[in-house]
């Protein structure tokens, strides 16, 4: 069983599918319109390998989208606070899922501070690096070069962390520049 459950994970990797279901996401994080590809993207693939802990997370943050999408108040609320509670679940059951903590931690990271997500940001972005600087070699044959490019762009942006680890991804990353 955990055999299988290992091939099924390792082939949703390297299925195409993904590949182009992650590029959707980041699409849809910078326009509406990618939306319902994105959403229905990760449905397809979570019918195809089941509700793994990163297609999960990519739809909560699909939720979050909703919520940064919507005009009505009311919805803007609700997509929130279904999107935090997803997350902060997905996030608690698989702490060391690199895509399941940059998704809630990048999402964290825009949400102003008085939500008081600021520490979970951190703390996700934070853990985030530690898996790119320890597993370099299997996160470069699990994601695209695009996908990591955008994350390891993202946590430089971000002003969080450490130079002298910024200067560790780069090197172990080279080949993504």
């Amino acid at each position: 069983m955990m055999r299988l459950q290992a091939q099924l994970s390792s082939d949703m990797y390297a299925d195409p599918a993904y590949k182009h279901a992650q590029k959707l996401y980041f699409l849809a994080s910078q326009s509406e319109a990618y939306m319902g590809d994105a959403e229905n993207a990760f449905k397809n693939l979570i019918r195809k390998y089941g509700a793994r802990p990163p297609l999960q997370m990519y739809l909560s943050g699909i939720t979050a989208l909703k919520a940064r999408y919507a005009i009505n108040p009311f919805a803007k609320r609700d997509y929130f606070f279904q999107a935090e509670s997803q997350m902060d679940a997905i996030v608690k059951q698989n702490p060391s899922d690199p895509e399941v903590r940059f998704i809630r931690g990048s999402f964290y990271y825009y949400l102003p501070f008085f939500f008081g997500k600021r520490q979970d940001a951190r703390d996700d972005l934070y853990t985030l690096t530690d898996l790119l600087l320890k597993n370099s070699e299997l996160y470069q044959r699990r994601y695209s070069s695009e996908a990591l490019r955008a994350i390891i762009g993202f946590l430089q942006q971000t002003g969080w962390i450490a130079e002298r680890d910024m200067v560790r991804l780069r090197r172990l990353y080279a080949s993504l520049w």
